[in-house]
């Protein structure tokens, strides 16, 4: 924890106003929860889904050959009218094994991930397990001083009020203003068809996203490799980025295990010169070492010259450790905030 020995890093050249986009794929749910949730329930992968969600014997013998690629396989099952049963007993199985995932109490990879960031900043996730969500909601005691999450593909653990058009916690089954039920988020996976627009709520998602990117000084790839599946979803973010007036300034960081060849063929598109740093783990990440800070980092060490001072995450047993040691660095972003001390 900081004592008043400690020196935090200061705002020297003022506060960034631009955010920190951070973007999830499965590779993130991976390692932050790799031996599984409390309960050490496994997180799937697309690979294993059908076989870890006890479809086989289902799905066996007619689409035996594709149990090995979950969204192919549901495609197959979405364009074969006559297996519609079919199709709606493995979406009911996909959110019920989903849904029933927890986190564990003590504080996992997503927390620091959630605390490492400010209001201005997002986390849009590409994954449907509530791992992610449920963290974040152990942090609503900082109201107003989280990011924002965005969940492009649907989400098993946010609900939709049809009547109202928002979306809130699934876990509370009813709307907040008008008290009726929820309904599930879509989870989109049929290959090819993966309409951004076609659903209110997920093209609610993909406008702030697209906006996000547009304006991002600081983006973070964490686990996500932008499969052939997802080409629509490829092009709109680089299209957003593409028109990104701070993209000459801003930093990519990929976090991903793979061999860095692969990892900058993959986004070579995405690169801006030699503005990227490839890492195999989230604590070797500015996130981790300059937390709520990472933009300010950034320009202080390029635009300036003058590299911030190192503020690592320790480790915490506990939530409660975690938010002690926060409060003095959102204490220091109110007092810079009430004076108007900004740049973007």
């Amino acid at each position: 924890m900081n004592t008043k020995k400690d020196v935090l890093p200061d705002f020297r050249y003022g506060v960034c106003r631009n955010p920190h986009l951070v973007i999830l794929g499965a590779g993130a749910s991976c390692a932050a929860f790799p031996n599984g949730d409390k309960n050490g329930r496994k997180l799937p992968v697309m690979r294993t889904l059908a076989k870890d969600l006890g479809l086989t014997d289902l799905l066996c013998p007619k689409y035996a050959h594709l149990l090995d690629d979950f969204e192919l396989l549901y495609s197959t099952l979405y364009h074969n009218i006559e297996d519609n049963k079919l199709r709606e007993t493995v979406d009911d199985a996909v959110h019920k094994y989903f849904l029933e995932l927890q986190v564990s109490d003590e504080p996992n990879l997503y927390d620091y991930l959630i605390m490492s960031l400010r209001e201005k900043d997002i986390i849009a996730t590409f994954n449907w397990d509530p791992l992610l969500l449920q963290s974040y909601l152990r942090h609503q005691r900082f109201n107003g001083k989280v990011p924002q999450l965005l969940f492009l593909h649907g989400n098993v653990a946010v609900g939709i009020c049809l009547n109202c058009n928002i979306s809130g916690n699934y876990y509370n089954r009813i709307c907040h203003r008008c008290y009726k039920p929820f309904t599930k988020m879509p989870l989109l996976y049929p290959v090819g068809q993966k309409n951004y627009s076609a659903n209110a709520s997920i093209a609610r998602e993909w406008m702030i996203f697209k906006n996000a990117f547009q304006c991002a000084y600081y983006i973070t790839i964490f686990g996500y490799s932008a499969p052939v599946t997802d080409v629509d979803a490829r092009q709109a973010m680089l299209d957003a980025l593409e028109s990104n007036a701070s993209r000459v300034f801003s930093e990519l960081d990929i976090i991903d295990i793979s061999p860095q060849n692969l990892v900058e063929d993959n986004w070579n598109d995405f690169i801006y010169s030699h503005h990227y740093t490839i890492m195999d783990n989230f604590k070797n990440s500015y996130l981790w070492w300059h937390p709520r800070r990472s933009c300010e980092a950034l320009a202080s060490g390029t635009l300036m010259q003058d590299p911030m001072s190192d503020n690592p995450f320790p480790y915490f047993k506990t939530i409660e450790e975690m938010h002690k040691w926060i409060i003095p660095l959102i204490k220091e972003e109110q007092y810079h905030d009430s004076n108007g001390k900004g740049f973007s």
